[in-house]
């Protein structure tokens, strides 16, 4: 909801606080003796400390991921309980050889869990380019992904906040060639991914011109799509009501970082 505010900033401060003490605590060490709950907490830990870009998590989950290339057929140096957050934000923080050697390892792989695990992770990257091809290899028929997967790959990529955009742009732009790839149905689902945490009044506009402008492809998942806009419209309502309020509570909490400007004394808050 926050992530494109000017808000957010503050906010993520506020909640790595929070967090990374559990982290720290934590780490990335799974031990065979460590209890269920304990493996809850930190993949719990691991996922919410990388996905606020704590620098630590980041450099730790690309570091155990890049010993794992060195090594492809060791199955144990990644803990299963891991495997998704330590793929994803290692994938978010590493760079094309990372991806390209994810998606060498989906293709290789004959597990149906690691291969889903992987096509995920392969949308948190944060190359806009590598996010694009992605979502094009989604709906290729001879590109290796089957297409009861391609709307998982959608999925992933609308859910990573830099590709949710990417995401939408895309869905607007190619959804006839979508619609025909399912077999003349509505793709409800991605429509769904597309627009999650839409909360603004430009967001409402776009998805009230692509509805009329598809009403008639879009019958079959009417009620689906009349509740994603009532959910947009309820999101709006939320911002209105609650932004000020806390982006003021972390600006006065120390949250948010102070600017200074030295022509005429004033201070910011970012």
């Amino acid at each position: 909801m926050f992530q494109r505010t000017g808000a957010y900033g503050g906010l993520q401060n506020y909640m790595l606080k929070m967090v990374v003490q559990l982290y720290d605590t934590l780490g990335l060490d799974n031990s065979v003796n460590d209890h269920l709950l304990e493996q809850y907490k930190r993949t719990m830990a691991v996922s919410w400390a990388c996905s606020l870009r704590h620098k630590q998590c980041l450099d730790n989950v690309l570091s155990l991921y890049r010993q794992w290339m060195t090594n492809p057929d060791n199955n144990t140096i990644i803990s299963p309980s891991l495997k998704s957050v330590v793929y994803c934000h290692a994938l978010a923080a590493g760079e094309t050889e990372e991806w390209v050697f994810a998606w060498n390892q989906y293709l290789k792989s004959n597990l149906a869990n690691e291969k889903r695990t992987l096509l995920r992770a392969m949308g948190c990257t944060r190359h806009l380019w590598l996010l694009s091809r992605y979502l094009e290899m989604a709906f290729d028929p001879n590109s290796g992904i089957r297409r009861q997967d391609s709307k998982l790959v959608f999925a992933s990529v609308a859910y990573n906040d830099v590709g949710r955009p990417l995401a939408w742009t895309f869905l607007r732009d190619n959804f006839k060639m979508i619609y025909n790839y399912f077999g003349s149905r509505a793709p409800s689902s991605l429509i769904t991914s597309a627009t999650h945490g839409f909360n603004t009044r430009q967001h409402l506009k776009e998805v009230m011109t692509f509805v009329d402008e598809y009403r008639t492809d879009l019958k079959s998942a009417s009620r689906k799509v009349e509740q994603k806009i009532e959910t947009i419209k309820n999101n709006i309502n939320w911002m209105d009501a609650n932004y000020m309020t806390i982006n003021q509570w972390l600006e006065q909490n120390g949250y948010s970082v102070k600017l200074q400007n030295v022509w005429n004394n004033n201070t910011l808050s970012i």
